[in-house]
């Protein structure tokens, strides 16, 4: 009876034992599952994010591109009507003189939008962002894309047909032998000698030739872009992102903002720019003070040589006005009476003058009366704020005078 009792004993503790085995066998597979499919989706939802990231860049160089040939269309519009009718060159509208020379003098200074490679850098030569992106042949079209921009940018620098004939040299060279009669007050030049340089330059043979080969360039811009389409088209298709993914992209990774409201906008707000400080601060009683300062440049006409010498004068200075929130566009209207210089820095030891005080003067008066007469001191931005409510984002747009909307964007930082 005893031997029976025991063997029922060891018969069940035998099967908890294999109980509480299968059951731990069971936990760690299922563990090991759920944290595999928990892998697996951070690695998809990775692999995701890289591609809509380089199908986001890849769209905003074609976006920008469009908008850079718009404009070279414009501008080849302006300079094919001014070397057709050099006869009226004294009578359009500066504008036109400087959009036309802009046009075909080679300058070391711009770069366009579409250039950006910050987002190229994260691709190429990057193993993960390889592994990442998972699909070869996705990495590949992205590539290729980067490789398109980087041909095209070669070409504007090097190829007859897309390289501006004229350089800088030759409009610095041609100012020299201007008298003070031809420059203004900034040592700009007139529209008198403006229409003499734009006359130099159209008897040129290779600015004749550039502007013929205008068609050959405008073929070329458009196969850079239909092939950009085409591929990310492709891309699109690849990783299965539809237009719906990519705007929600846009709207949580890139415009992930909140709304403005009059109470947020409230204080001090800070923005650096192109060697400028903005400081804006806006108060309940919906007045605004904008205090600037900036590295000014003024053109001083000196008698020997007979040259115009540009010469630095830091410059701070402050305006009021009223401030208006409807929406998420935000209306500032300055008084330009109200404008005060606060500082004038201007070192005029080394040209000559029989008065140096009494110049500085006539310098500083020349500066406030110029500012004064700006046509832009009333604006209206569309701004949203960052999620902390500590960053503003401005959208401005400018009626450019080829007659196309520029979008300029800016961040304020709020310093109390």
């Amino acid at each position: 009876m005893k031997l029976k009792k025991r063997k029922i004993t060891l018969s069940t503790w035998w099967k908890n034992f294999l109980t509480g085995v299968l059951a731990t066998a069971i936990g760690v597979g299922l563990t090991f599952e759920v944290n595999n499919r928990v892998s697996h989706h951070k690695q998809q939802q990775a692999q995701r994010q890289a591609a809509m990231m380089a199908i986001y860049d890849v769209d905003e160089i074609i976006r920008q591109f469009i908008v850079s040939k718009q404009r070279d269309d414009a501008f080849f519009r302006v300079a094919m009507y001014l070397y057709t009718h050099q006869d009226r060159l004294e009578t359009v509208a500066m504008d036109s003189l400087w959009m036309a020379a802009e046009y075909i003098v080679l300058t070391h200074e711009f770069t366009p939008d579409w250039a950006d490679d910050s987002t190229e850098k994260v691709f190429s030569g990057n193993m993960d962002a390889f592994q990442n992106l998972a699909d070869i042949t996705f990495y590949d079209n992205v590539q290729e894309c980067y490789h398109l921009r980087r041909d095209l940018l070669r070409q504007l620098d090097n190829s007859p047909s897309f390289r501006r004939p004229v350089p800088e040299e030759f409009v610095l060279e041609y100012r020299k032998h201007l008298s003070a009669a031809d420059l203004d007050d900034t040592g700009m030049m007139k529209q008198k000698s403006m229409a003499g340089l734009m006359r130099q330059l159209f008897r040129k043979p290779e600015v004749s030739l550039y502007l013929q080969k205008y068609l050959t360039r405008d073929r070329n811009y458009q196969d850079f872009i239909n092939q950009l389409i085409y591929i990310n088209q492709e891309n699109k298709f690849i990783m299965n992102v539809s237009d719906e993914d990519m705007q929600q992209y846009v709207e949580q990774h890139i415009n992930k903002t909140r709304p403005a409201k009059p109470k947020l906008l409230l204080g001090q707000w800070e923005m650096r720019r192109d060697n400028q400080k903005k400081i804006y601060v806006l108060d309940k009683d919906q007045t605004v003070t904008s205090t600037v300062s900036m590295d000014y440049k003024i053109g001083i006409r000196a008698e020997e040589g007979g040259l115009s010498v540009p010469v630095m004068a830091p410059l701070t200075y402050s305006v009021e006005g009223t401030w208006s929130l409807d929406g998420d566009s935000l209306r500032l209207a300055f008084d330009p009476q109200s404008l005060r210089i606060l500082s004038f820095d201007i070192d005029l030891t080394n040209l000559p003058s029989d008065d140096g005080e009494a110049d500085i003067q006539h310098y500083e008066q020349m500066v406030l009366s110029r500012l004064q007469q700006r046509i832009n001191w009333s604006f209206t931005n569309r701004v949203v704020l960052s999620q902390s409510g500590l960053i503003m984002f401005w959208e401005e747009q400018y009626l450019m005078p080829w007659g196309q909307y520029w979008t300029d964007k800016s961040q304020l930082l709020k310093s109390r």
